[in-house]
């Protein structure tokens, strides 16, 4: 059986070499990153020199901009909007400085990259027309015109800007998609297959090349054809097939009749993670289908739609291409405002930049009808989390979960979000339906049963804790953080310690890099009185991870031991200030440290000889081969 692979469109290394190649002119921004550059241009009367302009902070964090010249100002707050990625504001003041300088083509230019990636096509494109006879002429700017004008029917026009571009990204990929539609909207069959051939020049795209030929043949009404192609795709190349794929393949043969080939062909994908919400929607989608349906790709600018989407996957899969994958998803979005794996993509892109709300933009536009529905949610959730918006997150997963009473992820989800609140016993009881729900429990439910043993340890219920943490060892085939958790745990609680000690070790080995499983070998060494080799481990441990409370915590324990009290004191006041694990720390505790000297250790003993030869014999990450 195959997987589906919703990331990729096909394994495409020369393709991504090309792409990076192009790429750095479509977005070259260099003369505005320098100092001068924070200078605008002077017009003859000198409007520069004397600006009087104000900035007002609004809640948004973006800024209002005022007074009698205010357009040195704009400028000014276009360029703090830009950096920071608040690319809406950015434009709104570059605009302002374009409607006094004209002729500034480094703010011209960021205009319309700005709107291109923000799928604002009509209104980059008079931007974009300005600079299309400028020396400095950049790759975007034909490609806006042209997008423009196919959008508005004019094929011919659109075909020739697109044709200006000539380096070997256009040449191989990007023209002949892009024209083959453009014939296609001119009902000439003949011409738009016959520029789909320039894809054969590269091996890896003939699955692309096959896939947007068939939608060709079946919108201009060859069946025949379009089954050829289809069925090509499936035999020759079924790693390729996204769900995209799958979901217009299948409404072929519902639409030619042939509900058995549609489920058939379905039946050959499965996934076991999310993407099986999908694969069943497809199924649920052939039963209740209606042959006389509508195409999903029923006019000209969808088609070009999915060519952009491929072309913006490519340069997802490609080094640093994510700003040029938000130009072309959001062309796609543009094309055809309908297509929800495109505002998925689109989210992706920006997650990938850290622009969480501007994501869950694009994921509150897929409507609960939509196939893509419960992947946009769960993805919103997930940046609500990372937000911080808890109860944001909480509010949406109990929404989802009325919809899906049974789904076992879901319920974990809202089970860390509750526990994140450090509401141990709300989580727990959440964890716990989750369980029940699964009385013969699969290795992939590990991550569940851990999350309920830390929120049961976390309570201070530890035979519970125990109990769960030995469950989720043996379904996850001892996975290195369940050891490092319950080995720590049981050193904690002086139990068990030769295995503790043991398990840490394993889990070291398997994770040697890992901040949090260095610091429980650095406070193995601690628990015997190595004091020096525990602090070498907890360094190294603490340049890791230099924000985390708890192992700035232990190295302040083991600096005393050592006489170097200045230190420990250091450490142990930045534990307190320290977010990450701060609700792991006993804050009263250090305190306590830090005024009254108050530390204790009970040093422990090991018995198994092997075991000790085993610590003595431990090299750190830094001296690892």
């Amino acid at each position: 059986m195959k997987s589906i692979m919703i990331k990729s469109i096909c394994t495409i290394i020369a393709v991504s070499i090309i792409v990076l190649a192009c790429s750095h002119s479509i977005l070259n921004f260099s003369e505005m990153s320098s100092e001068s550059s924070l200078q605008p241009n002077f017009d003859q009367n000198g409007y520069w020199d004397t600006p009087d302009f104000k900035f007002k902070k609004n809640p948004d964090d973006s800024f209002i901009v005022y007074g009698k010249n205010s357009v040195y100002g704009a400028y000014l707050a276009g360029r703090v909007a830009h950096l920071r990625q608040d690319f809406i504001n950015a434009a709104e003041y570059y605009k302002i400085v374009m409607d006094k300088d004209k002729d500034n083509a480094v703010v011209n230019r960021a205009i319309y990259v700005i709107l291109s990636s923000l799928g604002q096509i009509n209104e980059a494109y008079p931007y974009a027309e300005q600079e299309k006879d400028d020396s400095k002429k950049q790759t975007l700017a034909p490609l806006v015109i042209s997008l423009k004008n196919f959008a508005d029917g004019n094929y011919e026009e659109a075909r020739q800007s697109i044709g200006t571009m000539n380096d070997n990204l256009h040449t191989i990929l990007i023209n002949p998609l892009f024209n083959a539609w453009a014939y296609a909207g001119e009902n000439n069959e003949e011409k738009a297959i016959s520029s789909l051939k320039n894809l054969e020049k590269d091996k890896t795209l003939a699955s692309m090349k096959l896939f947007h030929e068939a939608m060709i043949y079946d919108y201009l009404g060859n069946k025949e054809m379009a089954r050829k192609s289809y069925e090509t795709i499936i035999q020759n190349y079924p790693q390729e097939v996204t769900y995209r794929y799958l979901e217009i393949i299948t409404d072929f043969y519902i639409r030619s009749g042939d509900k058995e080939m549609a489920r058939k062909v379905s039946g050959v994908y499965n996934d076991s993670s999310m993407l099986s919400i999908l694969l069943k929607n497809i199924d649920r989608n052939i039963d209740i289908a209606d042959s006389n349906a509508k195409p999903i790709i029923d006019a000209p600018r969808k088609g070009l739609a999915e060519a952009m989407f491929n072309i913006g996957t490519l340069f997802r899969l490609s080094a640093g291409g994510a700003e040029f994958a938000q130009i072309y998803i959001a062309a796609a979005s543009f094309l055809n405002p309908d297509y929800d794996i495109s505002k998925i993509a689109m989210a992706n892109v920006l997650e990938e930049l850290g622009l969480y709300k501007e994501a869950n933009r694009y994921y509150e536009q897929i409507k609960p009808e939509s196939g893509s529905y419960f992947i946009a949610q769960i993805k919103m959730i997930e940046n609500l989390n990372t937000l911080k918006d808890y109860q944001g997150a909480e509010k949406n997963l109990r929404r989802l979960l009325k919809q899906y009473p049974d789904n076992t992820q879901l319920l974990t989800d809202l089970g860390d979000i509750i526990a994140s609140q450090k509401k141990f016993d709300e989580a727990i009881n959440v964890y716990l339906q989750a369980v029940q729900k699964n009385q013969h429990p699969q290795d992939d439910m590990w991550p569940l049963y851990y999350s309920l043993a830390v929120a049961y340890h976390r309570n201070n219920q530890q035979e519970q804790a125990e109990k769960y943490m030995l469950q989720a060892l043996d379904l996850s085939q001892r996975n290195p953080n369940v050891l490092n958790y319950l080995g720590y745990m049981w050193l904690e609680d002086n139990r068990n310690t030769d295995e503790a000690i043991q398990m840490i070790l394993d889990a070291y080995a398997q994770l040697p890099y890992e901040g949090h499983i260095l610091d429980s070998i650095g406070w193995i060494y601690y628990r015997i009185g190595n004091y020096e080799r525990a602090i070498e481990f907890l360094e190294q441990a603490s340049d890791m991870n230099s924000g985390n409370a708890v192992i700035s915590d232990h190295l302040g324990d083991a600096y005393w031991f050592i006489g170097r009290k200045n230190e420990a004191v250091f450490q142990w006041k930045h534990a307190l200030v320290l977010k990450e694990d701060s609700d792991s720390i006993d804050k009263k505790a250090i305190k306590d440290k830090i005024e009254n000297s108050n530390i204790k250790n009970s040093v422990i003993t090991i018995k198994n000889q092997e075991l000790l030869k085993k610590l003595e014999e431990l090299a750190l990450p830094s001296e690892r081969e």
